[in-house]
């Protein structure tokens, strides 16, 4: 499946950052902002508009990356890490 990441608002120490996640059915809007992460990488906290749940993810080295959503937690990746690493790795955020 196909997917991109589009950056809507860049965070700024003040407030949320927005992005879109589009797939070839579905978009999804999250609003994000980034945490602090003790233990390597960093750490963002994702929530998706509407009725989604709160996540908490971690990006950097492979090692580093981990998200709390079902789909990481039964594959070992999402499209939650995947986008931000895209924008991490274009210097976006």
């Amino acid at each position: 499946m196909t997917r991109f990441i589009r950056l809507l608002r860049a965070p700024t120490p003040d407030d949320v950052g927005v992005l879109a996640i589009h797939s070839e059915r579905r978009s999804y809007f999250y609003v994000f902002r980034e945490i602090a992460c003790d233990i390597g990488g960093r750490g963002f906290a994702m929530h998706r508009l509407g009725l989604g749940p709160l996540y908490h993810v971690r990006v950097g080295a492979s090692a580093e990356c981990s998200c709390e959503c079902l789909g990481f937690l039964s594959r070992g990746h999402c499209k939650h890490i995947r986008g931000l690493l895209a924008l991490v790795g274009h210097r976006l955020i």
